[in-house]
């Protein structure tokens, strides 16, 4: 890295901060890293300059004013703010995923009650003929076990007692 000099980019950074906010070489190299990082892996190849490497853009970028290294107290503010919204997101994909599973609730116990409707339309058996012992049987089960019984039996190939 030839020009700027890392004095320069020092000097440049704290006047522009209005305080010491990089005091070493340390400082400059650790934030052009992250930030050439970043754009190798936020897809390096689509930027519109390839002959420069993404270390020589952060540098760039860095002296331009484009990007700015954090001081501790920005830092410690960026990460609460930081973490705050990765528990919002995280709370509305937890209040997402149990409005799901109320909609499948919802849903099975309408199909079960449709199935059962159905079951209670058909006539009873006549004397001598088989009574449905599936039909029994599904009545008395939760909606997850009777769930569980239609997969088996999806599963096995078998079909369900065709309607009258």
């Amino acid at each position: 890295m030839l020009h700027p000099s890392y004095s320069e980019l020092m000097s440049k950074i704290n006047e522009e901060a209005g305080s010491e906010v990089v005091k070493s070489r340390y400082s400059i190299v650790m934030g052009t890293a992250k930030r050439a990082r970043q754009m190798v892996d936020k897809g390096y190849m689509e930027l519109e300059d390839h002959s420069r490497r993404p270390l020589s853009i952060a540098v760039e970028e860095l002296y331009d004013g484009d990007i700015r290294i954090l001081n501790e107290e920005e830092t410690a503010d960026y990460q609460v703010r930081f973490a705050e919204k990765l528990a919002r997101e995280a709370e509305l994909l937890a209040q997402r995923e149990a409005e799901a599973r109320e909609r499948a609730a919802a849903e099975a116990a309408q199909a079960k009650r449709s199935f059962k409707e159905d079951d209670e339309d058909e006539d009873e058996p006549e004397d001598g003929e088989p009574a449905d012992d599936y039909t029994e049987d599904a009545a008395e089960l939760s909606d997850d076990e009777a769930a569980d019984e239609l997969e088996k039996m999806l599963m096995k190939g078998l079909r369900m007692p065709e309607e009258g």
